[in-house]
C-alpha cells in the first residue's frame, strides 16, 4: 500500500474517532445542560442537526428538552399537527395556516398549469358574478378552515404562541383562543366571535377598518389597533399593558390611557390634550400636529416626540430617553443634561449644547448652526453628522470616555488628528480630510467617500474598515490584522496579499483587482463585478463567496465545498458539475448553464433566467428552487409536493 493510501486511511479513521468521541460527549451530556445552556445558545437548525446526529440525541432533543425557539410555521393544519407531533417539545411556535386559495404567480409554491390565451374583451357583468362566486366559495372555505382549526387547536394549544390570521375575510373567532399568546388579525375584514379573545394576552387589529367598539378588548394586556380609521372610543382598553393607536384618524381623547405602561399615538391627527398621561412609562407622540404642550410628561421614561411644534422642553428633564428629532422651534436644552439617550438630530435651532457633557448617547445630527461640541468631553456616543457649520472638534480628543464618534458629512472638517483615542469613527464624506494622522486606536473606521484618502499606515489598531469608494487607495499593508475590511469600488486595489487573515472582506467592483488567491483563507469574500478575476481554484476553503458579474469566471469546479456561492450572471459558467456539495447556490442569469443534474442535494438554488436548462427533474431534494423565466425547463411537475418552496413565474409548468 502507498504511503499516500495508508495517509488517507489513517486520516480517515482518525477524523471518525475524533468525530466518535465529540458525539459521544455530546451524549453523555444530561438534559438539563442542554436545555439550561446548550439548546438555548443554538439556533432552530443547529439543534435539527444535532437531534439527527444519533438516537440518543434525538431522544434528548425531541422529548427531554423544552425549546423556545421562536417558529413561524405556515402551512396547513395536517401540516401544523405532523410537525407538533414530531417535535412535542416546541413551545413558541407562530402558525399561519395555508389559506391562499389563488396565491399571486409570483409567490405560488404549488402553481397550476397556465396556458397563454390572447386577452378577449371584458364581459363586466360575467365578471362581477365572477366575484360573487369567489367570495362565496371562499366564504364557505374559510368556514371549513374556522371549523377545523377550532377542532384541532385543542390538541396542540399548549405548543402554539401565535395563531396568524391576517389579512383573511371573514373570520370566525372561536373558543379557546384565550389559551394562546398571541392572535394577529392584522388586515382583516368581518371578524366575527370576538367574545372569544376577551382574556387573550396580546392582539393584533392594526388595519382592521371596520374596527369601531373594543369594550370585548378591555382585559387584553396588549392591543394594536393601530390604522383602525373607525376607532374613536379607546376608553375600554384603560387596563391594558400595551396600547398601539398609530394614525387612528378619529381618536381624540386618549387621557383615559393614564395608567397604560406602553402607549404609541404616533400621526393621530385629531390628538391634542395629553395632560394625564405624565405617568405612561413609554409614550410615542411623534407626528401629532396638534401637540403642543409637554409639560405634563414629567415623569414618562421613553419618550418621542419628533417632528412636534413644540418649544418648551425644560419640563422634560427626568426623562431617561428622549427623542426630539426634527422639532425645529426647540432652542433652550439646557434642561435636559441628566437625560441618558438625547436625540436632538435636525433641531436646528439648537446652538448651545454645554448643558448636555454628560448625556451618555447624543444624536445632534444636521444641527446645522451648531460649531462648538467642546463640553461634550462625558458624552459615551455622540453623532455630529452633517452639521455643516461644525469646523472643530479637536476638543473631544481629551474625552477618556468617548467612545464612538459619527462626524460623517461635516464638509468643513479637515483636521481629525486629535480624535486618535476613539475606538469608533465615522469620517465618511468628509471631503476635507486629506490624512489619517493620529488615528494609531481607532479599530472602527467609516472612511466611504473619502476620495483624497490614501495612506493607511496610521491605521495601526484597525479591525474593522468601510473605505467604500475611496479611489486612492491602493497599499493594503496596514490591514494585514483586520478582522473585517469593505474596500468595494476602490478602483486602486490590485494586491490584497495583506488580507489573507480576514475574516470577511469586500472587493466588489475592484476594476483593476486580478490575482485572488491569498484570500483563500477568508471566510467571507465578496468579488462581485471584478472582471479582471479569472483563476478562483484557491478560494476552496471560502465559505461566502459572491463571484456575481465576474464575466471572466469560468472554471468553478473547485468550489464545490463553499457553503453559500452565487455565481449570478457570469457569463462565462457553463459546467455547475461540481457544485452539488454547496447548501446554496445562485446561477440566476447564467446562460450558459444546460446541465444541472449534479445540483440535487443543494438546498436552496436559484436557476431564474437560465434560459440554457433544459430538464430539472431530478431536483426533487432541493428545498427551496427558483425557476421564473426558464421557459426551457421541462419536468417542472415531477418536483410537486417535492419541493418545500417553488418559485415558477414565467416558466412553462407543463411541459414533460
Amino acid at each position: 500500500m502507498s504511503l499516500m493510501r495508508v495517509t488517507r486511511v489513517y486520516t480517515s479513521h482518525t477524523w471518525r474517532r475524533v468525530v466518535t468521541i465529540r458525539l459521544a460527549m455530546l451524549e453523555s451530556l444530561p438534559p438539563l445542560v442542554w436545555a439550561a445552556h446548550l439548546a438555548p445558545c443554538l439556533a432552530l437548525p443547529e439543534v435539527l442537526t444535532c437531534a439527527s446526529l444519533s438516537k440518543a440525541l434525538r431522544r434528548t432533543l425531541h422529548d427531554d428538552v423544552t425549546l423556545s425557539h421562536p417558529v413561524e410555521l405556515a402551512a396547513s393544519i395536517e401540516e401544523l399537527t405532523a410537525v407538533l407531533h414530531q417535535w412535542p417539545n416546541l413551545r413558541h411556535v407562530c402558525f399561519k395556516p395555508f389559506i391562499r386559495f389563488q396565491a399571486p404567480y409570483n409567490e405560488s409554491i404549488y402553481n397550476l398549469h397556465r396556458t397563454e390565451a390572447p386577452e378577449e374583451e371584458l364581459d363586466i357583468e360575467a365578471r362581477i358574478d365572477g366575484l360573487v362566486q369567489n367570495a362565496l366559495t371562499q366564504s364557505a372555505r374559510m368556514t371549513r378552515l374556522n371549523a377545523a382549526l377550532a377542532e384541532s387547536l385543542d390538541t396542540v394549544v399548549d405548543q402554539l404562541h401565535t395563531l396568524d390570521l391576517s389579512g383573511t375575510i371573514g373570520v370566525q373567532l372561536f373558543p379557546g383562543l384565550h389559551r394562546l399568546a398571541h392572535v394577529n388579525l392584522s388586515g382583516c375584514a368581518n371578524i366575527r366571535g370576538f367574545e372569544h379573545v376577551q382574556t387573550l394576552r396580546s392582539i393584533d387589529l392594526s388595519y382592521c377598518h371596520g374596527v369601531t367598539d373594543v369594550h370585548w378588548l378591555a382585559r387584553v394586556a396588549h392591543v394594536d389597533l393601530s390604522y383602525c380609521h373607525s376607532l374613536r372610543d379607546v376608553a375600554p382598553l384603560a387596563h391594558a399593558t400595551s396600547v398601539c393607536l398609530n394614525l387612528c384618524k378619529l381618536v381624540s381623547d386618549v387621557n383615559a390611557l393614564e395608567n397604560v405602561q406602553t402607549l404609541s399615538l404616533r400621526n393621530c391627527p385629531r390628538i391634542h390634550d395629553i395632560s394625564m398621561l405624565g405617568r405612561v412609562h413609554t409614550l410615542v407622540l411623534s407626528g401629532c400636529k396638534l401637540v403642543t404642550d409637554v409639560s405634563a410628561l414629567t415623569h414618562v421614561h421613553t419618550l418621542h416626540l419628533s417632528g412636534l411644534d413644540v418649544s418648551d422642553v425644560s419640563a422634560l428633564g427626568r426623562c431617561v430617553e428622549l427623542n426630539l428629532r426634527k422639532c425645529l422651534n426647540v432652542v433652550d436644552v439646557s434642561a435636559l443634561g441628566r437625560i441618558t439617550r438625547l436625540d436632538l438630530s435636525g433641531c436646528a435651532g439648537v446652538t448651545d449644547v454645554a448643558a448636555l457633557g454628560h448625556v451618555h448617547t447624543l444624536n445632534l445630527s444636521a444641527c446645522s448652526h451648531l460649531t462648538d461640541v467642546s463640553a461634550l468631553l462625558h458624552v459615551t456616543h455622540l453623532t455630529l453628522s452633517n452639521c455643516d457649520a461644525l469646523a472643530d472638534v479637536a476638543a473631544l480628543g481629551r474625552s477618556m470616555t468617548l467612545q464612538s464618534l459619527d462626524i460623517s458629512n461635516c464638509k468643513l472638517l479637515s483636521d481629525i488628528s486629535a480624535l486618535g483615542q476613539i475606538p469608533t469613527l465615522n469620517i465618511s464624506r468628509c471631503h476635507g480630510v486629506t490624512s489619517l494622522r493620529g488615528l494609531s486606536s481607532v479599530t472602527h473606521l467609516d472612511m466611504s467617500f473619502c476620495r483624497h484618502l490614501e495612506d493607511l499606515t496610521p491605521l495601526t489598531s484597525i479591525q474593522v474598515l468601510n473605505a467604500y469608494r475611496c479611489p486612492r487607495v491602493k497599499d493594503l499593508a496596514p490591514l494585514r490584522h483586520a478582522r473585517k475590511v469593505n474596500l468595494s469600488c476602490c478602483k486602486g486595489v490590485t494586491d490584497v496579499g495583506p488580507l489573507g487573515r480576514c475574516h470577511d472582506v469586500d472587493l466588489r467592483f475592484c476594476g483593476a483587482l486580478q490575482n485572488v488567491s491569498p484570500l483563500a483563507s477568508v471566510h467571507t469574500l465578496k468579488l462581485a463585478g471584478c472582471q479582471l478575476v479569472t483563476d478562483v481554484s484557491a478560494l476552496s476553503r471560502v465559505q461566502h463567496l459572491d463571484l456575481s458579474y465576474c464575466h471572466s469566471v469560468s472554471a468553478v469546479s473547485g468550489l464545490g465545498n463553499v457553503h453559500s456561492l452565487s455565481l449570478r450572471n457570469c457569463a462565462s459558467i457553463a459546467d455547475v458539475a461540481g457544485l452539488g456539495g454547496c447548501y446554496s447556490l445562485n446561477l440566476s442569469g447564467c446562460e450558459q448553464i444546460t446541465d444541472v443534474s449534479a445540483l440535487g442535494c443543494v438546498s436552496i438554488l436559484n436557476l431564474s433566467d437560465c434560459q440554457g436548462v433544459r430538464d430539472v427533474s431530478m431536483l426533487q431534494r432541493v428545498r427551496w428552487l427558483d425557476l421564473r423565466f426558464c421557459a426551457n425547463a421541462r419536468g417542472v411537475d415531477a418536483l410537486r409536493g417535492h419541493v418545500r418552496t417553488l418559485h415558477l413565474q414565467g416558466c412553462a409548468t407543463n411541459k414533460p
